[in-house]
C-alpha cells in the first residue's frame, strides 16, 4: 500500500521510484493473491492511486493462466468498467489496456462480461484488442516488422 501511495509524492523521482517498484511487486507476487489485493483498491482509490493499481493489476494479469483469471473476473471487471469512465484519461486508458490483457489471456470469453460499455467504447477496446493481436502476429513474423 505504502508503494501505491508514493504515487501520490510531489517529486517525480518518488512516482517514477514508485512505479518501478509496482511494476516488480506486481512481477513477483503471485499473480493470483496481487489481483485479489488490488481489486477493492481499483474500485475504491482515487487517482493516482487508482491508476497504480490498474496498473499493476494488468501486469499481474499478464502472468496469470486462464482458469483462475476467468474465476476472479467478476472480481476484477467492476473496477475497470469504472476505470474506464474516470475522468482521468490515464485511468481510462489503463483500464483499457488493462482489459486487453485479459482479452489476450481469455479471449471471447470476457465479452459478456462487457455487456453494459456503451458501443463507442466497446468499439474503441476492439481496436486495441485488434491492435494488441496484430502486434502479437508482427513479432512472429521473420524479420520482426
Amino acid at each position: 500500500m505504502k508503494t501505491l501511495e508514493a504515487h501520490k509524492d510531489s517529486h517525480k523521482e518518488v512516482v517514477r521510484a514508485a512505479e518501478e517498484a509496482a511494476s516488480t511487486l506486481a512481477g513477483s507476487i503471485h499473480p493470483e493473491q496481487c489481483i485479489k489485493v488490488l481489486c477493492p483498491i481499483v474500485q475504491t482509490a482515487d487517482y493516482p492511486i487508482n491508476l497504480a493499481a490498474i496498473k499493476m493489476q494488468t501486469r499481474a494479469i499478464e502472468r496469470i493462466s486462464k482458469e483462475p483469471l476467468h474465476q476472479l473476473l467478476p472480481d476484477i471487471i467492476p473496477g475497470l468498467l469504472q476505470g474506464y469512465d474516470n475522468t482521468e484519461s490515464s485511468v481510462r486508458k489503463a483500464s483499457v489496456f488493462c482489459l486487453v490483457a485479459i482479452y489476450s489471456v481469455i479471449g471471447e470469453e470476457l465479452k459478456p462480461y462487457l455487456a453494459q460499455l456503451t458501443g463507442s467504447k466497446m468499439k474503441l477496446l476492439n481496436l486495441y484488442i485488434k491492435r494488441a493481436g496484430s502486434a502479437g502476429e508482427d513479432e512472429t513474423k521473420p524479420g520482426g516488422e
